[in-house]
């Protein structure tokens, strides 16, 4: 099978596509073969060793994939092979095989293709989570997002409005918000020219938002608490800006503030049911007609363009891998 490999850590230009022998599921395990496998800012962060989880040199890198069931593993009843599915694992989606626990993958959304089904779970869950689970969120209310024409972000702006939230988008361009409005932004900030604060405050009625998604970190994280109406929800949910901010607890403490996280990759551990949940309303919004931004697909020769793209926040939405070209 061809995959990419990490040999040393660094900058995505260090990867390479090579052959490597065909995989095998063990125990309790699923063998798939990819068709598709987005990239996200964590690949980014594993590849260079910045990852807050180390993998040990050599490894294949990529989170999030899509494809079909080629072998069961023993112990394991279904789902039958030939079944598209979609997963997520810590490493190893960047190749044309991925052998991965049968507890972690997930049927395909009715009217995903595989390219789509690979940019969903992972963002699309994210967000949901971020919003519902963890912040709480309603109709009616104003909700910020921070990177909104990014993966996490894109999808937030477009779950949040189906379910009657006003969002307030926050980008670093005219053209980035652009990109969120079309998926139902109410407002927009451009929080390089300016104050994130200030504008956010103007254009929630000066009172401030009841909820702030934020996969950015930086220096934007504290301007985005101080946008907050009293009591009002802060989730952190990732650091593409690269720095993980500090935040000064007397602001939480002066505006009876609640800061919280979340993480993707224990959700089903640990809230199995708010997991399942989820999954049933995400679904149902495809279903209706929700679908993933998808700003470029590569062929996986092209891994360390598209890895690059991400890091440098060239991108809008999701990049795809297609495994099958």
């Amino acid at each position: 099978m061809r995959a990419a490999r990490c040999t040393e850590y660094g900058p995505p230009g260090g990867l390479s596509v090579v052959e490597l022998d065909d995989l095998r599921p063990g125990p309790g395990e699923v063998l798939v073969r990819v068709h598709a496998a987005a990239v996200n800012f964590p690949d980014v962060l594993i590849v260079a060793d910045r990852y807050q989880v180390p993998v040990s040199l050599p490894f294949t890198p990529g989170s999030e994939f899509a494809g079909v069931v080629a072998e069961l593993g023993p112990g394991v009843s279904g789902p039958p092979v030939g079944s598209p599915v979609a997963g997520a694992v810590l490493t190893g989606a960047f190749a044309e095989q991925v052998v991965v626990p049968v507890a972690s993958l997930r049927q395909v959304p009715e009217g995903l293709d595989m390219v789509h089904a690979a940019a969903f779970h992972v963002t699309y869950a994210t967000a949901y989570h971020s919003l519902v689970t963890v912040g709480q969120g309603s109709a009616g209310e104003w909700v910020a997002v921070l990177g909104a024409a990014g993966g996490v972000g894109s999808a937030a702006v477009d779950i949040a409005t189906r379910l009657g939230l006003r969002v307030v988008a926050a980008a670093s361009s005219q053209e980035r918000l652009a990109v969120a409005r079309k998926l139902g932004a109410e407002a927009g900030v451009d929080y390089v020219h300016e104050d994130l604060k200030l504008r956010t405050r103007e254009l929630t009625g000066g009172e401030g938002v009841h909820l702030v998604i934020d996969p950015v970190g930086g220096d934007h994280a504290e301007a985005a608490l101080r946008a907050l109406r009293r009591g009002g929800r802060f989730v952190t949910v990732g650091y593409a800006d690269g720095k993980i901010p500090r935040i000064p607890l007397n602001l939480v403490l002066l505006k009876d503030l609640v800061v919280r996280g979340f993480e993707i990759r224990t959700v089903r551990q640990y809230s199995p049911a708010a997991a399942a949940a989820a999954d049933r309303a995400l679904a149902g919004m495809v279903r209706d007609g929700m679908r993933p931004l998808v700003s470029r697909v590569h062929a996986l020769a092209e891994v360390a363009t598209a890895l690059a793209d991400v890091a440098e926040r060239r991108t809008t939405g999701k990049v795809v891998l297609d495994l099958t070209s």
